[in-house]
């Protein structure tokens, strides 16, 4: 998870629970890392821009943690952590591939982010991997916005 010209690239990401997550600091300036999660432990550390990148590890699984700068609000990334090596990000054009699934039915999660307190919006579909492989298409729009 990269800082750089003020924002957390990518903005989205996932990770496997115990792997290590590198946090770099690209600008020259301070940077505060909050994580917000549910499930593991929160943490939140200061990045000055001498201190260049930092290691930590996500031990459970949990979707769609929260990380936000302190420093900077606007600045703000999620992170899923899974149990499984089965996950993707789409691209800048929606598409997302999971390679190496085994045979059999599955439950497959899509989430966007949407601005509702960090929860996001999820909808789920089963699909049956066989041996050619499957095509699973989500449909993942704004909805209307809560009024006040």
């Amino acid at each position: 998870l990269d800082q750089t010209g003020c924002m957390y690239s990518p903005h989205v990401q996932g990770i496997q629970a115990g792997q290590e997550l590198l946090i770099k600091n690209s600008d020259a300036t301070l940077h505060n890392i909050h994580g917000m999660p549910i499930i593991n432990p929160e943490f939140n550390f200061a990045m000055p821009k001498v201190v260049k990148e930092k290691a930590i590890k996500i031990g459970k699984a949990e979707h769609a943690m929260y990380i936000k700068c302190d420093v900077h609000p606007w600045m703000k990334a999620y992170i899923s952590v899974f149990d499984h090596p089965y996950f993707s990000v789409t691209d800048d054009s929606g598409r997302y591939q999971i390679d190496n699934i085994p045979i059999g039915k599955y439950e497959v999660v899509a989430w966007h982010e949407r601005d509702i307190k960090y929860t996001g919006y999820t909808q789920t579909q089963t699909v049956e991997i066989g041996e050619s492989g499957s095509t699973l298409d989500f449909a993942l729009t704004k909805g209307e916005k809560k009024k006040k």
